[in-house]
């Protein structure tokens, strides 16, 4: 029965894959063997620390692989809480729980469109692993070829891979909005109704997304990132303007999305 787990984790690999990014592997079997692409975790950087940091921190679950009852955690360091777990080593042990949210849901019927830009890969490797062997397209950016994430990875998976970067270093240049727009573009209406989008990064760019999907008239997913302290729907810390729906929390009621419930001027 599927359900969340506090536990400890021990440290099974740590690397830097870009500048300040690092690329966390976990052994974590029970979330291994129950969490869906879009779920995320708690984590507290270091149980050595004791108590400080206090609270832990959401990570998207990257990866996972099942035999090795492993999960991977891409994350950047942005604050002390990260800057500590950059510094864990092989062997040491985490308090995390999870898994958490509610994940992307995946239309059989319908042909993906993953679209990630920065850190906003981190989800969409494992939604990307799910759906090796069938159609689809991924659309990855970044400001430059150095920031690309994880490309190798999400070339293995044997979808389409799209690239743009900002200054042009690899692949298209300009935004991965500019990729989709063309990309949407070039089909006929009746093509549009087969694809589904899903969607993580910056807030500008899920705004953009959001937009050019209820343009072309395509369903749409965005997994949004907020702070909270707890990753269960009590500190209600995470709430977001849902237009109609009134607040929404991005702990319990996602983080994953449809576009079309978001109020995007409020967010």
């Amino acid at each position: 029965m599927a359900g969340r787990f506090d536990m400890t984790a021990k440290v099974v690999s740590i690397r830097e894959v870009a500048p300040e990014t690092f690329l966390l592997t976990l052994h974590a079997p029970e979330i291994a063997e129950y969490a869906v692409p879009g779920q995320f975790v708690m984590i507290r950087p270091r149980q050595e620390a004791g108590f400080d940091p206090l609270l832990r921190r959401p990570f998207s679950i990257h990866r996972v692989h099942a035999q090795q009852e492993h999960i991977e955690i891409l994350f950047r360091v942005v604050g002390r809480g990260t800057r500590l777990l950059a510094k864990v080593c092989r062997g040491s042990v985490l308090c995390v729980l999870g898994p958490l949210g509610k994940g992307f849901e995946v239309r059989p019927a319908k042909i993906p469109v993953l679209v990630g830009g920065g850190l906003g890969v981190a989800p969409l490797l494992f939604l990307a692993d799910r759906l090796k062997g069938g159609k689809g397209v991924i659309i990855l950016g970044a400001l430059t070829k150095g920031f690309l994430l994880r490309l190798d990875a999400f070339s293995l998976t044997g979808l389409d891979v799209l690239v743009a970067t900002e200054d042009g270093s690899f692949g298209n240049k300009g935004l991965v909005t500019e990729v989709l727009n063309r990309l949407l573009g070039r089909l006929e209406a009746e093509s549009r109704r087969q694809i589904i989008v899903f969607s993580c990064g910056p807030i500008p760019m899920l705004r953009a997304v959001a937009g050019l999907s209820k343009s072309y008239q395509v369903e749409c997913q965005v997994s949004l990132e907020a702070y909270m302290a707890c990753g269960i729907g009590l500190c209600m810390g995470c709430a977001i303007r849902a237009g109609r729906q009134g607040y929404l929390h991005v702990c319990k009621d996602g983080p994953v999305f449809p576009a079309n419930l978001i109020d995007w001027d409020q967010i």
